[in-house]
């Protein structure tokens, strides 16, 4: 993990502690507004969002200390205040958006190219590709805006149904883009190129997580080591023809199952750990970096941040229609 990077984490760390001081009418009150902000949109300087949201905490605990709710300190409206705050961050650079932009159609792709890897009888199709990139990025861009817009609608059942809607459309959409792409451009992979690429690509994700520590990317790994083996298996030629048989395809179906198990437990209890706050950070880290200015992109779903910000909303709901 680079500095940037750090610099940010750190923030919200501490930000994740703190809140935990507040009383439960503070707490579902100003989780209900970093929720809105940081969903406010993709290309805000990620350094001036979460140091905004660090300093309103920081203001609402020293009310709550002097015996202020934070609808008091902060107002019955937050929503307008919120959005006043908002016009005023910084936007991040074109570059910082330009990077954000091919981080999505990378992960995006990077799926896709292992999964169509795995069976050598396809291609890849370039221009399916392309716009499966380009439909994440507007998805993306799509849950943030629902959940920005509906945060202060208190109806947890409409927000729920927009993301399922959302997520359901978005399959769809993806299935019909995979199927239904033009074959303007298909690019075809030997067996031994195959391998060689598969084998590169798990190289390449063992040395980046070990480098970079990223715990929010742990529950894939699973499934993308299986997507891997399950390649190479796929294009040896003494396993080759076992595989295209039927035994081997419904091998290929238990063990693409199997990694959709082990993700889906990963997540469960990587989210779960998170709740609990099992992964504190040390105080000299904290103190050496909330004072170096940084900016970066906003990181979407690809920051642990954004794991925990997305399992908020529901309990944010709930809460505030008992209060």
């Amino acid at each position: 993990m680079n500095q940037e990077d750090r610099s940010v984490n750190v923030m919200i760390e501490q930000n994740n502690r703190l809140r935990e001081k507040l009383v439960d009418e503070n707490k579902v009150y100003y989780e209900r507004l970093l929720v809105y902000v940081r969903t406010a949109g993709l290309f805000y300087d990620d350094y001036e969002v979460e140091n905004l949201l660090l300093q309103i905490l920081q203001d609402i605990l020293s009310a709550q200390n002097d015996g202020q709710s934070a609808v008091d300190f902060f107002g019955k409206n937050p929503q307008m205040t919120a959005n006043e705050l908002i016009a005023n961050l910084g936007k991040a650079s074109w570059k910082e958006k330009l990077k954000l932009t091919l981080l999505v159609f990378t992960i995006s792709s990077f799926f896709i190219i292992l999964n169509i890897l795995a069976s050598p009888e396809r291609g890849i199709n370039i221009l399916a590709l392309f716009l499966n990139g380009l439909l994440s990025f507007l998805f993306i861009e799509l849950i943030f805006l629902i959940v920005h817009k509906s945060i202060y609608l208190y109806k947890t059942f409409i927000l729920f149904l927009l993301l399922w809607l959302s997520f359901s459309i978005f399959i769809g959409l993806s299935v019909s883009i995979q199927l239904f792409s033009p074959s303007l451009l298909i690019l075809f992979i030997p067996d031994a190129v195959g391998i060689g690429t598969i084998s590169a690509l798990l190289i390449g994700i063992t040395i980046t997580l070990c480098k970079r520590k990223r715990r929010e990317w742990f529950p894939f790994v699973p499934f993308i080591y299986i997507l891997g083996l399950i390649g190479i298996v796929s294009r040896l030629p003494a396993t080759a023809g076992w595989m295209a048989g039927g035994s081997g395809k419904i091998s290929i179906a238990l063990f693409t199952g199997l990694g959709l198990i082990l993700y889906w437990g990963l997540t469960f209890l990587f989210l779960r750990k998170k709740r609990e706050n099992k992964w504190p950070i040390r105080q000299k880290e904290v103190q050496r970096n909330l004072g170096k200015r940084q900016k970066s992109p906003r990181r979407l779903f690809y920051g642990h941040h954004q794991w925990q910000l997305f399992c908020m909303v529901p309990a944010i709901l709930r809460k505030s229609k008992t209060n």
